[in-house]
């Protein structure tokens, strides 16, 4: 069973990067802002129809994920993140279905 993986609010993430997973602070401070911006299209699947239909389809749908990749070799998921800095993010496409398989 992997390790329990606290959940926290995307507007915090600047300031949880600054922290190692053993609680020591990163040396030198991480920037997000300053980090390269990645991204990456996975794909979210469903089945359209009952599984034993053999007229039933797989339909797949774009997600994409966004990353900063740091200098000190960090990369840290900013999906969610991106636009929280500058007031623009809303919870629409993939962070609304993010939501919706937490059970939230």
């Amino acid at each position: 069973m992997p390790p329990h993986i606290e959940s926290f609010p995307p507007a915090q993430l600047a300031k949880r990067v600054q922290y190692k997973t053993n609680g020591k602070v990163q040396k030198p401070p991480v920037d997000l802002k300053a980090c390269e911006l990645k991204e990456m299209i996975q794909y979210f699947c469903d089945l359209d129809g009952p599984r034993e239909h053999p007229g039933s389809k797989v339909v797949c749908a774009p997600y994409l994920r966004m990353f900063r990749k740091c200098a000190n070799g960090l990369t840290v998921e900013t999906t969610r993140w991106e636009g929280v800095h500058d007031g623009s993010w809303s919870e629409v496409g993939g962070a609304a279905r993010d939501s919706e398989r937490e059970g939230s």
